[in-house]
């Protein structure tokens, strides 16, 4: 089965997205509610329509209300963590983005169980699969309340796709709308396990299907557990999931050799490797590919990228020098694509300072104290990076703007399911050495020998494990979207972001103190960052968009706990 062009068909909905408006649609086909569903083919472009408003989510939208908002990533367009400034981000363009189009995919999925579930079997053949095209729906209906949930908590639960969406729906309760997530997983199940043609890459499968129930049971217990419950029937169902993730090890999925051969955009070999699970795929033939992941994330003086998301020094100082993820996957010095070529004697080069001591003292690195290029040094300008940026989805077009970056955007991969399998062992018998031995599976990957591993004898308590654990997950899946989520189920979300914020008044304090500024020159770059978090904040979730809330103000008090 293949991608076909995808058909945005009058009767497709735009989900709860400005549903008080007037909506503006484009209409690609003749096709109207009464004659689209006579056909298998038109059956299959209304599946496939489910997956287009995925470009529009997956660029900087899911990053900013994600992993940009923690300590693992900041987007350089937003001043000091403004998206953690509930007046400031119920206005945001991303967070609307990932409102409307998440909705728009569970409109769409809820036509197709609805409408293409009712179609005649006769009407399929051999070529089409009305089974797995109803599989497909569930899956992507699941998945995007599972995305929804994980950003705003409690919204509207819509399983139909009769209700008048220009109607003020209330949000439902978590647990309703987990009900249903649930549901939806399980009745994915009969997805295949691998698709024969690359151009169904971007489809879900069945492991894909379990990893996402994975997620939901842990979530549960995790929620369970912070509110003082007993979490041990949820952690054991996440324990029966994950082994049934894990047991697709081998035969589906595979860890790849290096990190970098998860991300390499440069061959099929590795844009089709099979440690991912569930991708935004990103290939010229997938039109519900990632748009432009790759310019996003590349500085511009390395390679003319945009330069969006940049990983905070912190982060880059918590790797171990040896770790791949550190210096293969992180860039930390370049020299400017710009000049380089054309007079390298004077060209810029740029570092990231190596520790806190070091910050602001780079850049004068290759100068005397008359400021005069020290003897030896064969660059022009020594400039210093006060971030770096990942490798993750790095680009390789330098001076060509195609818009269509090789970078897939892992949703799912198998190294998140060890390293949850690890959790799991954990929050059931405490510090394990089979939770032990899962974490060491990622980490010799990532420095490619055996000893470098952790020892169950430094973990006296489940609680050491967990925050070891949390650490681990944010090397491993740093940029990936699912930071937040963890520091939420870890109950670490407070403490971790107030360790961010008091590193970045120590990186202030030193920058001031290196440059012989007077002491708090430099606090008023950080003044929205919020001071007075609480275990309970509300603002570990996004705040539902303005928009929604002027028209229904019901919905202000979704994130109710």
């Amino acid at each position: 089965m293949k991608f076909k062009i995808l058909l945005l068909l009058p009767f497709v909905a735009a989900g709860l997205t400005a549903c008080h408006d007037e909506l503006e649609e484009t209409v690609y086909s003749d096709l109207t509610d009464d004659t689209a569903f006579t056909s298998a083919e038109n059956a299959q472009a209304a599946v496939d329509a489910m997956y287009a408003p995925l470009q529009q989510i997956y660029r900087d939208p899911i990053f900013q209300a994600n992993d940009g908002c923690t300590d693992v990533c900041f987007d350089a367009g937003v001043t000091a963590f403004e998206v953690l400034n509930d007046d400031a981000i119920r206005t945001s363009t991303h967070l609307t983005t990932c409102w409307d189009n998440f909705f728009q995919i569970t409109s769409r999925a809820n036509i197709v169980i609805d409408r293409v579930g009712a179609m005649d079997e006769a009407l399929f053949g051999e070529e089409y699969d009305k089974a797995q095209m109803i599989a497909e729906a569930h899956f992507m209906r699941g998945y995007a309340y599972m995305q929804l949930t994980d950003l705003f908590y409690q919204v509207p639960l819509v399983l139909s796709s009769d209700v008048d969406v220009k109607s003020k729906l209330p949000y439902a309760n978590i647990n309703d709308i987990e009900t249903a997530i649930e549901t939806d997983l399980k009745a994915a199940m009969s997805l295949p396990e691998t698709y024969a043609s690359h151009d169904d890459a971007g489809r879900p499968t069945l492991g894909a299907a379990r990893g996402f129930l994975v997620r939901l049971y842990m979530r549960q217990a995790g929620r369970m557990r912070l509110s003082g419950g007993n979490a041990d029937a949820k952690w054991q169902q996440a324990l029966t999931a994950v082994n049934e993730v894990l047991q697709m090890e081998g035969s589906v999925y595979t860890l790849q050799p290096q990190i970098w051969d998860v991300f390499n955009p440069d061959t099929d070999a590795t844009l089709y490797n099979n440690e991912l699970m569930f991708a935004i795929r990103a290939n010229d033939n997938i039109t519900s590919a990632a748009w432009d992941l790759g310019l996003m994330f590349t500085n511009w003086d390395y390679d003319m990228g945009w330069n969006l998301f940049l990983v905070p020094l912190h982060q880059y100082w918590s790797f171990d020098a040896a770790d791949q993820r550190r210096y293969v996957m992180l860039v930390t010095e370049f020299p400017n694509v710009y000049n380089t070529a054309d007079n390298p004697a004077a060209a810029s080069y740029y570092y990231a300072p190596a520790s806190l001591a070091d910050v602001s003292t780079v850049s004068k690195s290759n100068l005397d104290a008359s400021g005069n290029l020290k003897p030896g040094e064969s660059y022009g300008t020594i400039g210093e990076l006060t971030n770096v940026f990942t490798r993750k989805y790095e680009y390789h077009n330098s001076f060509k703007y195609t818009y269509r970056t090789k970078n897939n955007m892992p949703v799912m991969r198998l190294a998140d399911m060890i390293l949850c399998k690890a959790e799991i062992l954990n929050e059931i018998n405490g510090p394990t050495q089979d939770a032990i031995d899962l974490i060491n599976r990622i980490r010799s990957r990532a420095f490619q020998d055996d000893n470098h591993g952790l020892r169950l004898v430094d973990y006296t308590s489940k609680e050491a494990l967990r925050s070891a654990i949390c650490d681990e997950r944010a090397k491993e899946l740093g940029l990936e979207c699912v930071r937040r989520v963890d520091l939420i189920r870890m109950g670490l979300w407070k403490d971790r972001l107030e360790t961010y914020f008091a590193g970045i008044k120590a990186i202030a304090d030193m920058k001031a103190q290196n440059e012989n500024k007077p002491a708090g020159y430099y606090d008023n770059d950080w003044r929205v960052y919020p001071t007075n978090l609480t275990d309970n904040d509300i603002r570990r979730y996004m705040p539902i968009p303005k928009r929604e809330t002027d028209y229904n103000p019901e919905l202000l008090n979704a994130r109710t706990f």
